[in-house]
């Protein structure tokens, strides 16, 4: 009898976290798979049903590991000065490939925002993991938004539920503009311009309105 393949399920998500991030779900077949986890097919759909099963932990693992930091900003924040610091972190140029490059813009982008282009609503399980976490920073933007107003830092005239959509989507479009290499730095004192009382404007950004 053959004995059975000893791995590390945790490392195997990992990489191929890191794997589907680099090539997408579709270009990323069970070949590729199999050789850089090293498993074969049998251990594959065994332990995670196949391709797309994998695929869904790896999205579960990348809102864990990549992701935490920015909802953590969202929802212990204060206000403008936060909401402006996740534009900051975000538009980073990325160090290395650690957890310490985690909070820091990728040339691979979002490997949620890319699951959501690339997969859309055809994969309900994928669709429902995509809807949970772009509601939960929508919420967070939103919380953000209120208590900066609550506070002065953030303009009383705007909603905060359309705001935070907006934010969402400028959020989300970072992903698109790190795959082509096109990140503006700018984008955190665009936001703060957009989001502050107009006596809390600098000069400078005042005169560019």
């Amino acid at each position: 009898m053959a004995r059975p393949v000893k791995y590390d399920r945790d490392q195997v998500v990992d990489l191929a976290t890191r794997q589907f991030w680099e090539d997408g779900f579709a270009a990323c077949d069970v070949e590729t798979l199999t050789r850089a986890l090293g498993l074969n097919r049998h251990s594959l759909y065994k332990s995670f049903g196949g391709k797309a099963g994998l695929f869904h932990d790896a999205l579960e693992h990348y809102l864990d590991l990549v992701t935490a930091p920015y909802l953590m900003l969202l929802e212990r924040g204060a206000g403008l000065d936060d909401i402006v610091a996740y534009f900051d972190i975000a538009t980073r140029p990325a160090k290395g490939d650690g957890p310490e490059a985690i909070a820091e813009l990728d040339p691979r982008g979002c490997l949620i925002a890319n699951t959501a282009v690339e997969i859309g609503r055809s994969d309900p399980e994928v669709a429902a993991i995509v809807d949970r976490y772009y509601d939960r920073v929508e919420r967070g933007f939103a919380g953000l938004v209120m208590r900066g107003q609550a506070s002065g830092s953030i303009r009383s005239d705007i909603d905060p539920d359309a705001t935070a959509r907006w934010l969402l989507l400028t959020s989300q479009g970072l992903s698109v503009s790190a795959r082509m290499g096109r990140a503006d730095p700018g984008l955190a004192a665009i936001v703060r311009a957009a989001l502050a009382p107009p006596a809390h404007i600098p000069l400078s950004e005042k005169d560019c309105r």
